[in-house]
Order: structure tokens, then C-alpha cells, then sequence
């Protein structure tokens, strides 16, 4: 299963980015700013620190991803090809254990 921001660096055989192109969703910038904005109110991080060292929205995009998102803490999946992303980890579909 892969993890948080994978695609960052997931390549093709030619060296392209795998996300290049391809319309995906992950955790996005606002849902960061959220998380930072509630450990910064309880003190837990200082103010110049950051939940995650970096934002799956802003690499996709800087590889030349459309990145999408189905707005904030909502379970949201996109479909492009093969490739499937989710914005939360919920994102898929339920399984009977």
C-alpha cells in the first residue's frame, strides 16, 4: 500500500514523474494548514515548524500533476488510468473484515 506522497517520487522508466499529467488528490494545502494551525494553538510545535516537512498539493503541482481535492476532511478518491489516489485514508471503499 503506498504511503503518503509516494507519487513525490515515483518515476517512469524515461525518468518521468508517474503524477505528471495525471489528475490526482491527496491531503490537501488546506487541510495542512489546519493541522499546523492546531498544533501550533496547543503549543505542541513552535510557530517556524510544520506537521509535515512538506505538502502533497504543492509537489504534485510542481511536477506537473492537476491536483484536485474534494474539500476539507472529506472522503475523496480520483481516478486517472491506472493510477488512483485518495485524499484521506478513508478515501476507499468499505471492506467486510
Amino acid at each position: 500500500m503506498p504511503r503518503r506522497g509516494d507519487l513525490k517520487f515515483a518515476k517512469l522508466p524515461n525518468g518521468d514523474f508517474l503524477a505528471k499529467g495525471k489528475t490526482v488528490t491527496g491531503f490537501a494545502n488546506v487541510e495542512e494548514d489546519f493541522a499546523d494551525n492546531a498544533v501550533w494553538s496547543y503549543g505542541l510545535l513552535p510557530r517556524d515548524k510544520h506537521v509535515m516537512p512538506w505538502r502533497i498539493e504543492d509537489e504534485m503541482k510542481a511536477i506537473g500533476a492537476n491536483f484536485v481535492q474534494g474539500g476539507l476532511w472529506r472522503s475523496f478518491a480520483v481516478r486517472d488510468g491506472n493510477l488512483v489516489t485518495g485524499q484521506q485514508n478513508f478515501s476507499g471503499p468499505r471492506r467486510r473484515a
